[in-house]
C-alpha cells in the first residue's frame, strides 16, 4: 500500500484545494443536494473561498488549519478545522470544528480520511480545544459510518443547511482521533 502524506496547505495550494472541492462535491453530493446549489461549486468561486481562507483573509480569526491529503504526490483529500461556527453547538461545550473534510471517491478506505480527522484533532487541541464537532448531511450514510466509526457520536442536534437536513456528530475527547484505542476483534 503507498503511503498517504499529509501536510498543512499553503497559499500555493488553493487551486489544488479548489479542484479538489468541486470534484468531491460531485462525486458525493449529486444525490444528496439540490442541483442549483451544486451548480454553484464551481472552480472560480472555491478558489476565491480558498484564497482568502489560505491567505488567512476570511471572516474567521484565527483562520482555520487546512490540510492537504496526497498519495505518491498526487492530491486525494483535504480538511479543515478551527473555532466552532455553531452557536448551539457551542453552548454544548464543543469549542473546535471540523469544518471539511474531502476525499476523492479513489481514495476513500486508504486511511486518508482517518489521517486528516488525526491532524485536525491536533490541531484543535494545540488550540486548546477539547470538544470538537461537524456537521453532515443527514442521507450521507457513508461519512456517518465513518465517523461513528471513529468515535463521533450523534449528538442530537439536526439543522438545515438550505433546505438538505443534516446533523451534528461529536467528540469529547479528541485525544481518541489522535490516538485511536486497538481495534476490536470480530
Amino acid at each position: 500500500m503507498t503511503a498517504i502524506e499529509i501536510r498543512p496547505a499553503t497559499l500555493a495550494d488553493a487551486q489544488t484545494i479548489a479542484a479538489l472541492h468541486v470534484s468531491c462535491w460531485s462525486e458525493t453530493y449529486t444525490s444528496l443536494a439540490p442541483a442549483e446549489i451544486l451548480a454553484e461549486y464551481t472552480l472560480e468561486t472555491r478558489l476565491a473561498q480558498w484564497r482568502e481562507t489560505l491567505d488567512g483573509a476570511g471572516p474567521q480569526q484565527p483562520p482555520p488549519n487546512v490540510f492537504l491529503a496526497l498519495r505518491e504526490g498526487s492530491a486525494i483529500g483535504f480538511s479543515a478545522c478551527g473555532a466552532q461556527q455553531s452557536a448551539i453547538l457551542g453552548e454544548r461545550g464543543y469549542a473546535g470544528e471540523f469544518q471539511a473534510i474531502y476525499l476523492l471517491k479513489k481514495a476513500q478506505r486508504l486511511g486518508a480520511g482517518r489521517g486528516l480527522m488525526r491532524v485536525m484533532a491536533q490541531a484543535l487541541r494545540e488550540r486548546g480545544v477539547e470538544w470538537g464537532s461537524l456537521w453532515v448531511l443527514r442521507h450521507n450514510f457513508t461519512a456517518r459510518k465513518f465517523y461513528e466509526k471513529l468515535g463521533g457520536r450523534k449528538i442530537g442536534v439536526e439543522g438545515d443547511w438550505r433546505g438538505v437536513p443534516e446533523v451534528a456528530y461529536g467528540w469529547r475527547d479528541l485525544g481518541l482521533l489522535i490516538d485511536p484505542p486497538p481495534a476490536k476483534p470480530w
